[in-house]
């Protein structure tokens, strides 16, 4: 996964700025078309925030407000949970001077406009849900200034994993309906082989999947692939063929044998690719080109042989070299899996003491969750892996979403805002790739869909902006191929994103 990196820019101004245009002025000395620049904090807003009520929502009186001093917006950024009742809440305002007035003003709706003088009445409550204008007045009178105030609130759950159906597209295939597909990333592209409905093969590569822009190449290859092996590693393209032979290329379109012969290709490390081999009757970890930091050695009889998740790094600065993982799959006698497994250069073993179920096919990605803090309205962003997908022991297909935050060690199912919807389809043996798109907001607002007319084409999220803008980056999760129930084959790519990470961010 791409590291995300959010972009947070702030239009909050101390209060020593002079503003001119924006505060008005009945200077008498001056004419009705001169501009005289004024402190702002002569009408300045120090403190913004909302009386406790548990009614409510718990810690409301926690919540933080952005006051933008230039464009004259009071807002909460990290909007309130889904269905939070806005319409009677009173609001704690603390100005940096004293005032002559100070006018709540609230318009917009089936009722009449109405205005609280907060400086007398403080406790009045405040219909959020309407237009709110606080307009003052500095003590001396000749100066005035008028804030919007914006209480924010969550149109979806935040922690809820959203798969949107009209962000759906096919897969980058020449020919419609194709039969077999393997999606592999390197550097900064993506990379799709699949097996067409007549028999040939493309070659698909793109630097932006969420604008489904793919260069498409048919290749020739000189043997029968086994398209699941497919593998990369930073400068060459792996994947053995039906007989088990390994073949290595450098762009995906020229293959060469490598003479290896091998039982399956578990997954790149490193700058080798890692599989087992039968040696005279033992089976035998191997690896290809060799080099001196792994180590080959027999493989556990429990060691699943086929269908096992993507094989995962881990790289962390405690360690020298890095981690190996993958979850599920099936051992040479036919039984799934429910273990993790890692490599840590030198031996495989099973890492988990909470393994997920017994999986076959499951897919493997690492993505940003929450977790809640002590804080009943605070929650802390953690990379967890996650696991999606696959046939359980009974058959059935997984429909959970199994997480874990300690590099696979114990495994959870996810909340039920974490499973997949019924839109999304039964399946295993997908591939997952999480690629960060950059989103852009108004700072002051809460932003609105606007769903693809289009389903064949992947969409942006569009946001209703009003001048101060915040671009960040999402990571998004796309779910491409896999085989659904009577081995159907999924021609489809899905995209799914945590729905708080699309939520204007705090500043």
């Amino acid at each position: 996964m791409k590291k995300t990196t959010t972009r947070r820019i702030s239009y909050l101004i101390p209060a020593a700025i002079l503003l001119s245009g924006g505060i008005s002025s009945c200077n008498k000395s001056t004419t009705p078309t001169d501009e005289v620049a004024v402190t702002i904090s002569n009408v300045a807003v120090k403190n913004f925030n909302l009386k406790a009520d548990t009614k409510v929502m718990a810690n409301l009186d926690s919540v933080f407000f952005s006051i933008n001093l230039e464009s004259g917006v009071i807002f909460n950024a990290d909007s309130l949970p889904k269905g939070t009742k806005i319409s009677r809440l009173i609001p704690v305002i603390t100005f940096a001077n004293g005032l002559s007035k100070a006018e709540i003003v609230m318009s917009g709706g089936s009722e009449e406009s109405k205005t609280v003088d907060y400086l007398k009445n403080p406790n009045d409550s405040i219909d959020f849900t309407r237009d709110v204008k606080l307009n003052v007045t500095a003590a001396d009178g000749t100066n005035t200034y008028t804030y919007t105030i914006k209480v924010n609130v969550h149109k979806e759950n935040p922690d809820s994993l959203i798969w949107d159906k009209l962000a759906v597209t096919n897969l980058p295939s020449r020919i419609a309906n194709p039969v077999d597909q393997k999606t592999v990333e390197r550097g900064d592209r993506v990379y799709t082989l699949i097996e067409e409905s007549d028999g040939t093969y493309t070659w698909s590569s793109t630097e932006s999947i969420s604008e489904s822009v793919w260069d498409k190449k048919e290749v020739s290859l000189p043997f029968a692939p086994a398209i699941k092996s497919l593998a990369a590693t930073s400068d060459s393209f792996w994947m053995l063929d039906t007989d088990g032979l390994l073949y290595e290329s450098a762009d995906g379109l020229a293959w060469s044998s490598t003479g290896e012969r091998w039982v399956t290709l578990i997954g790149s490390y490193l700058e080798s690719v890692l599989g087992v081999k039968d040696a005279g009757g033992v089976m035998m970890h191997c690896h290809y080109p060799a080099n001196p930091i792994i180590k080959d050695t027999e493989m556990a009889p429990d060691f699943p042989i086929y269908a096992r998740s993507e094989l995962r790094t881990i790289e962390t600065k405690w360690t020298e070299i890095p981690t190996a993982l993958f979850v599920g799959g099936l051992t040479s006698a036919g039984v799934r899996s429910s273990h993790t497994w890692g490599f840590d250069g030198s031996t495989w073993t099973t890492i988990d003491s909470k393994p997920t179920p017994g999986l076959e096919g499951a897919t493997l990605f690492k993505y940003t969750v929450y977790r809640k803090t002590s804080s009943a309205f605070k929650q802390v962003a953690y990379d967890a892996w996650v696991v999606l997908g696959g046939i359980l022991d009974n058959g059935d297909y997984n429909r959970n979403l199994y997480i874990s935050f300690d590099n696979g060690v114990s495994w959870r199912p996810g909340s039920s805002m974490m499973s997949l919807p019924d839109v999304f389809p039964k399946i295993s043996e997908a591939n997952a790739v999480v690629i960060d798109s950059q989103l852009d907001a108004d700072l002051s607002d809460a932003w609105t869909v606007t769903p693809s007319p289009d389903p064949g084409k992947m969409m942006k999220i569009s946001y209703v902006t009003d001048g101060t803008e915040i671009t960040w980056d999402c990571p998004y999760i796309y779910i491409l191929g896999g085989e659904m129930p009577g081995g159907t084959f999924s021609n489809a790519i899905w995209r799914g994103v945590l729905a708080r990470l699309v939520f204007t961010p705090i500043i």
